[in-house]
C-alpha cells in the first residue's frame, strides 16, 4: 500500500470549537434552570396567596348567591302569587258584586245619618217635624247627603285597596332582579374558583416552561457540537478519499493494480463504503458478501467483504493500512472482488 502524500486538514479548531459552543451551550442552560428554580421559590408562595383569596371570594360569593336565592323564594315568590291571585280575583263578577253591595250598604248608613241630623237641625229652627214641607227638604237633603258619603266612603275604600295593590307590586318589583343578581354571584364565584386553579398552577407551570427552555439551550449546544465533529468527520473521510496518494483517489488505477498482482489487498473498511446492501453468503468461507460504492464515487459499484467481519474469523487476510483503513487479501479467502456496476 503507499503512503498518503499529502496531509489531512487540521480540524482541532473546529473540533474545539464545537465543544466550546457546547460549553458556552450548557452553561447558559444550567443558568436558565437555576433561574427557573429561584423563580419558582419566590413566586410560587405569592400565587398561592392569590389563589387562597381568590378561594375567599368564592365562598363569599357562594353564600351572596344562596342569599339571593333564599331571600326570592321565601319572600317575594309568595308576594307575586297573592297579587296574581288577587288580580284573578278583582276580574269576577262576585267582587263586582260585593263592591256594588258595599256601596249600597254605605248609601244607607249615610241616609240614616243624614235624616238624623236633618231632624234635630229643623226641631232647634222651630220647624214642624209632621208638616210636609219639613219632609221634603229632608228627604231631598238626606239623599243628596247620603249618595255624597256613599260615593265618597266607596270611592276610599276603593283608593285604599288600590294603593294597597300598588304598594305589593312595588314590593314584588324590588325581588325581580333577585334571580338575576343570584346567577351573577354563583357566576362570579365560579370565575372566582377558576382563576384561584389558575393561580395555584401557574407558578408550576412557569417552572416546566423555563425548565423546557433550559434544557432546549443545552440541547441546541450539543447539536452544534454533533454538526461540527460530524462535518469534521465527513472532511476527513473525504480528503482521504480525493488524496492523490490514497487508493481511493484513483480507485481505477488501485484495483487495476491490485488485479495485476496475485497477493494485492482490496480496501474493505466499512467507513469508507457508502449505500451498503447484503446480497449472500460466501459457501466456503460463510463471510457475507455485500455490494456497495466507496464515499465520493457513486458512479461505481463493487461486490465484496467487509473487513471487519472477516478479521473476526480470517484474521491473515487483514490488514491494517497508514490510511487508517482495513484492507482484504481477497486472494487467501478465495473470494473474487469485483465491480457489479
Amino acid at each position: 500500500m503507499g503512503k498518503n502524500t499529502v496531509e489531512a486538514p487540521d480540524y482541532a479548531p473546529l473540533a474545539e470549537a464545537s465543544a466550546e459552543a457546547a460549553r458556552i451551550q450548557a452553561g447558559l442552560g444550567r443558568e436558565q434552570l437555576q433561574f427557573a428554580r429561584e423563580q419558582y421559590d419566590r413566586t410560587a408562595p405569592i400565587l398561592q396567596s392569590i389563589a387562597d383569596q381568590q378561594m375567599a371570594a368564592q365562598a363569599e360569593q357562594m353564600q351572596q348567591a344562596r342569599d339571593y336565592y333564599n331571600y326570592q323564594t321565601d319572600t317575594f315568590r309568595p308576594l307575586e302569587r297573592s297579587i296574581v291571585q288577587d288580580a284573578q280575583r278583582f276580574n269576577t263578577e262576585a267582587y263586582r258584586e260585593q263592591l256594588a253591595s258595599q256601596a249600597a250598604a254605605d248609601a244607607g248608613r249615610a241616609f240614616g245619618i243624614s235624616q238624623q241630623q236633618n231632624q234635630r237641625a229643623m226641631a232647634s229652627m222651630g220647624v214642624n217635624p209632621n208638616s210636609g214641607r219639613f219632609a221634603g227638604m229632608q228627604n231631598a237633603t238626606g239623599l243628596q247627603q247620603a249618595a255624597m258619603r256613599a260615593n265618597a266612603m266607596t270611592g276610599t275604600r276603593q283608593q285604599a285597596e288600590q294603593m294597597g295593590y300598588a304598594r305589593q307590586l312595588d314590593a314584588a318589583g324590588l325581588g325581580r332582579g333577585l334571580a338575576g343578581a343570584s346567577l351573577g354571584a354563583y357566576g362570579g364565584a365560579t370565575g372566582a374558583g377558576s382563576a384561584a386553579g389558575q393561580s395555584a398552577q401557574s407558578a408550576g407551570q412557569n417552572y416546566m416552561r423555563n425548565m423546557g427552555m433550559g434544557a432546549n439551550t443545552i440541547a441546541t449546544g450539543q447539536k452544534m457540537n454533533l454538526s461540527g465533529l460530524s462535518n469534521i468527520l465527513n472532511n476527513q473521510t473525504q480528503t482521504y478519499i480525493n488524496t492523490a496518494g490514497s487508493p481511493l483517489g484513483d480507485i481505477g488505477g488501485f484495483l487495476g493494480g491490485a488485479a495485476a498482482a496475485k497477493t494485492a489487498f482490496f480496501p474493505s473498511d466499512r467507513k469508507i463504503k457508502e449505500n451498503i446492501k447484503e446480497v449472500g453468503v460466501d459457501q466456503r468461507t460463510a463471510l457475507t458478501l455485500y455490494e456497495f460504492n466507496y464515499i465520493g464515487d457513486t458512479t461505481r459499484r463493487f461486490r465484496g467483504v467487509m473487513a471487519d467481519e472477516v478479521e473476526l474469523v480470517y484474521p491473515d487476510a487483514v490488514e491494517d493500512t497508514d490510511l487508517g483503513f482495513k484492507a482484504v487479501r481477497y486472494d487467501l479467502l478465495g473470494i473474487e472482488f469485483k465491480e457489479v456496476a
